[in-house]
């Protein structure tokens, strides 16, 4: 409860940043509010002072009566529609630039959260925490600025008239508001548990789906079409149980507060009916109060409305601000504009994932100078792409330190003067030029071209019926393997960095693809600072020096054409066994 309570609070808090807007719209909902009663209250008059006219009024009198009674209506019914189109976009303006400006909070932070947290989380959670938590945020914030103020004002400034019309009646009225607070507090709980499943089995759904469709062409590669199809059947059948579990909870919530919502008129007909024979109260009086009475229960029914939303949306409004209060963020000296040389050191570096029982790596030392191209070799589960990672700033060490150009810098800094390119090239979908262009986003049409043509991707491009302007499709589906670290590499070109970390970028390529890739790959990495893991020894040969990772520590270090002229060297042993 006193989570939930400060989800709503912050909520809330958020809202009233729109001081102004907010203003307008209490302003405008207050108006719109007030203007409804003048209706209903007009047919008290109506009935008892124009249907039951004294003896000496004329046909005529009581005919302009009734004319002038129809365009009052008509006039106050153009003035309720202005400000009550005025009240719905003043709510919607508050609402909707709040959900924004959560979105933004939640962008934001998803930007300076680490690797580990997605690592951990997925695409899809992050995604649904964007989508369907903030819909249902929205349509909260929607429900309290469009309906909730003006029912509630419109419900206490009638109840207020209805004690001046008849106390003894909305005495009556008031004993049945405690029945529907009783339904709503008696249900709160179940229906909290209930959406919270709701909300985590659509994420698991969610997650299932994204996995699905990005791994689709293994799934078909190994024949897994059924198993595939069985599992996402038992997720969907997750996602339909609990729905149909929290939606039956939340009619026979609505069934309690409809019954008292209904009872109300019925109670009040009866009682004011037998008032009404016993002369104490007119049928105009009767009549009119059954009609203002809706306006109350209007009040009412905002108030249980907005519990339902809240209900609905409080789960991921606690996940969305726990993710806003998360501390996995990564450390910023808020200093990102540094000029770099390349020097890098590894100072007994250890690596251990947090939960694990062993460390991944353990008293790496390690100096390079600027323009030192370095290989990173070893069987699988060595620590390769770990040490890679530590060098990106992806994770920080667990013990030792790494510094660059002999101190620790912001890591936001260190990747805007690097460039990472791995086995799989990830293009957006979007336009070559687009791909290519960001890795500087400020750069010129001939910048982008120049880097392509250095990547050795210009010809391929200007043969597309497109050229630059061809979309890659989604991953960059629409081009080869090949085509796709070309473009890659011509991003890392353009970015002209000082620090070069390439993981396996050859890799997935045929054997022809790769001897016409590697001159632009040896061209990147000359004069920069550069890491490679590659099993692909005519990589390897290129290099300064290559470094052999056993169980997360360097067992072997050296220039490759010394060692592999060592057949008792493991990195001789290793390229023999085909890494």
């Amino acid at each position: 409860m006193a989570e939930a309570l400060s989800a709503r609070r912050r909520l809330v808090a958020l809202t009233l940043k729109q001081r102004r807007e907010l203003g307008w719209s209490a302003l405008y909902q207050s108006l719109q509010s007030l203007t409804f009663i003048p209706f209903t209250a007009g047919v008290t008059w109506f009935i008892d002072g124009v249907l039951h006219p004294p003896a000496t009024r004329s046909r005529h009198t009581s005919l302009l009566l009734i004319v002038a009674f129809a365009l009052a209506n008509l006039a106050l019914w153009a003035l309720h529609g202005w400000f009550t189109v005025r009240a719905f976009g003043a709510s919607q303006r508050v609402a909707r630039t709040t959900t924004a400006e959560l979105r933004r909070l939640v962008v934001d932070q998803l930007q300076r959260l680490s690797i580990g947290w997605f690592t951990r989380n997925g695409a899809a959670g992050a995604a649904n925490k964007l989508t369907v938590d903030m819909g249902r945020i929205e349509a909260f914030l929607s429900q309290i600025t469009r309906s909730l103020v003006p029912g509630v004002m419109l419900g206490v400034a009638t109840f207020v008239y209805l004690l001046v019309l008849n106390v003894r009646l909305a005495l009556l009225t008031a004993l049945m508001l405690p029945m529907q607070a009783l339904v709503i507090r008696a249900m709160s709980r179940r229906l909290d548990l209930l959406h919270a499943k709701v909300r985590d089995t659509g994420e698991s759904f969610a997650e299932r789906v994204t996995e699905l469709v990005g791994s689709m062409r293994h799934v078909r590669g190994l024949g897994n079409d059924d198993y595939e199809r069985d599992r996402m059947h038992v997720s969907i059948e997750r996602v339909r149980a609990a729905g149909l579990e929290a939606g039956l909870a939340m009619t026979w919530a609505s069934l309690g507060l409809q019954m008292a919502h209904e009872y109300m008129p019925i109670l009040v007909w009866c009682v004011g009916g037998w008032m009404t024979l016993e002369g104490t109260v007119t049928i105009g009086q009767l009549v009119g109060f059954v009609g203002l009475l809706a306006f109350v229960q209007g009040g009412i029914s905002a108030v249980a409305g907005a519990w339902t939303e809240w209900i609905s949306a409080r789960a991921g409004a606690e996940s969305l601000f726990a993710l806003l209060d998360s501390d996995e963020v990564e450390a910023t000296s808020g200093l990102v504009d540094i000029t770099l040389t390349g020097h890098i050191a590894l100072e007994d570096v250890g690596f251990r994932y947090a939960g694990a029982e062993r460390a991944i790596l353990e008293h790496i030392t390690l100096s390079l100078r600027p323009g030192t191209r370095v290989g990173v070799i070893g069987e699988s589960g060595a620590g390769k792409s770990t040490l890679l990672d530590l060098v990106c700033g992806f994770h920080a060490p667990t013990s030792g330190r790494i510094t660059y150009d002999g101190r620790a810098i912001d890591r936001r800094a260190l990747r805007r003067r690097m460039a990472l390119m791995s086995q799989e090239a990830f293009l957006w979908n979007a336009s070559l030029r687009e791909n290519i262009r960001l890795g500087r986003p400020e750069a010129t049409d001939e910048e982008v071209a120049d880097a392509a043509v250095r990547a050795g991707a210009d010809g391929f491009i200007r043969e597309l019926e497109r050229g630059y302007d061809t979309m890659a499709g989604d991953r960059g589906g629409q081009l080869s393997g090949g085509q796709r670290q070309r473009v890659a590499l011509a991003r890392l070109f353009l970015r002209d960095p000082v620090l070069v970390v390439l993981d396996e970028p050859t890799s997935a390529l045929d054997v022809e693809t790769e001897a016409a890739l590697l001159p632009a790959l040896d061209a990147l990495c000359r004069g920069r600072t550069s890491f490679v893991v590659s099993h692909r020894l005519a990589l390897v040969r290129s290099l300064d020096e290559v470094i052999v990772l056993s169980a997360g520590r360097i067992v072997e270090r050296g220039a490759p054409s010394v060692l592999l002229a060592n057949p008792g060297s493991r990195l001789a042993r290793l390229y023999a066994l085909g890494t």
